[in-house]
């Protein structure tokens, strides 16, 4: 599926979903009585899998939404791509996603919602075995999606990324997007700054940008003439600034769900809450 990299006005930012099929119905019905809606395209943030069962239902949901509303698009969060990397939705399993699937991210209710079961990690090799059953069991339209997502969409006066661009990095923040763009994420392109937390931890397979570093939600690089629009870290009310705008307010573990309604590329945001 080819998803577009540039998003027209008006938008509707919508934060981390993690199955919430509900909070979006709620939050979708809101925004269909506002005057944006008949040429508004939505923009989703990513973090559409794990945390609550209803991950199929969900990922259809926003399929269908894309698909009413041409123009509209989703990015990549980090759970999106752990499934994707760990159960090799876009190829061979990386190791890596493989294991920090396993250790890190609240999968048990995706495969839930695939599966009908959880997952069993014992003996050696079953783990491998359910991701694979996992893969096999997702229809091919909710897989090709998820592994198709871009890392960054892009707006006139906005840029939509699941976490934000870095200071840690020795490379200008029009580099970083363009980085975003291409899907490249190595060393040698980066250019870690000496010392520094990216620096000492570095994953050549995940980058901070979609979400290792959790400190670019508040305090990411300023990109000249453009807002990020971000979600990954949950925030207690909608946080905007001339830098960003973050809008994880539900993290999939309470109400409300909300979305950034923007008219233009220098108006002010407009936020909707799923529960009023």
């Amino acid at each position: 599926m080819q998803l577009p990299a540039r998003v027209e006005y008006p938008i509707f930012a919508v934060g981390d979903l993690h199955g919430r099929v509900e909070w979006l119905d709620k939050l979708v019905a809101r925004l269909r009585t506002r005057p944006e809606w008949p040429a508004a395209k939505f923009v989703f943030l990513g973090d559409l899998v794990d945390r609550c069962p209803d991950v199929k239902e969900l990922v259809s949901r926003v399929l269908a939404l894309i698909a009413e509303k041409p123009g509209s698009t989703c990015v990549t969060g980090n759970h999106d791509l752990a499934l994707v990397r760990g159960a090799g939705l876009d190829g061979i399993p990386s190791a890596e996603w493989v294991a920090r699937y396993a250790s890190n991210y609240d999968h048990k209710p995706t495969f839930q919602s695939y599966l009908g079961r959880t997952p069993d990690y014992m003996p050696a090799g079953r783990w491998e075995k359910e991701l694979a059953d996992l893969k096999q069991a997702m229809p091919a339209e909710h897989s090709e999606f998820l592994a198709s997502l871009p890392w960054v969409a892009e707006a006139e006066g906005h840029i939509f990324l699941h976490n934000g661009l870095s200071p840690a990095l020795d490379c200008t923040a029009s580099v970083q997007l363009e980085c975003l763009r291409r899907k490249v994420w190595d060393r040698a392109t980066v250019n870690p700054r000496f010392g520094t937390d990216t620096d000492r931890l570095f994953n050549a397979e995940y980058p901070v940008w979609l979400g290792a570093d959790k400190h670019l939600s508040a305090h990411p690089l300023p990109l000249p003439g453009k807002v990020q629009v971000t979600g990954h870290v949950m925030v207690p009310a909608p946080d905007a600034n001339a830098v960003r705008i973050r809008i994880d307010t539900s993290g999939g573990v309470c109400e409300p769900l909300t979305a950034c309604v923007l008219t233009g590329p220098t108006a002010p945001p407009v936020f909707v809450a799923s529960n009023g």
